[in-house]
């Protein structure tokens, strides 16, 4: 069944933008090939600091004390909503994420 997540992505401040983007394009193209939709993503706060330092999920086990936080709307199948997790997970330039189910249910067109 389709349903409509939420989720925030925080990503550390130290990499360029474009390593950031490709963190961004591999988490959407992701969801797209699990057959699901990105409504819409985009970059929420491009830098913002915490009020605690956010240790990497990284072997060097770093402390970050800011990072870029990233929003995305998408619809997917609650069976595939593992992988994406795991995707997430195994990225280790991602701090921390999040994801919410949003309350409305989609229609499966038959």
């Amino acid at each position: 069944m389709d349903r409509k997540y939420e989720s925030m992505v925080i990503v550390r401040s130290d990499i360029s933008e474009q390593e950031q983007e490709e963190i961004f394009g591999k988490i959407t193209k992701k969801i797209e090939a699990l057959q699901g939709k990105v409504e819409s993503a985009r970059v929420w706060l491009k830098e913002r600091n915490f009020c605690f330092l956010l240790q990497s999920s990284a072997a060097g086990k770093k402390k970050y004390d800011r990072g870029c936080y990233w929003l995305v709307d998408f619809i997917l199948d609650t069976d595939k909503l593992g992988e994406l997790k795991e995707i997430m997970r195994l990225e280790e330039r991602l701090l921390r994420h999040l994801i919410l189910r949003k309350d409305e249910e989609i229609e499966e067109k038959a």
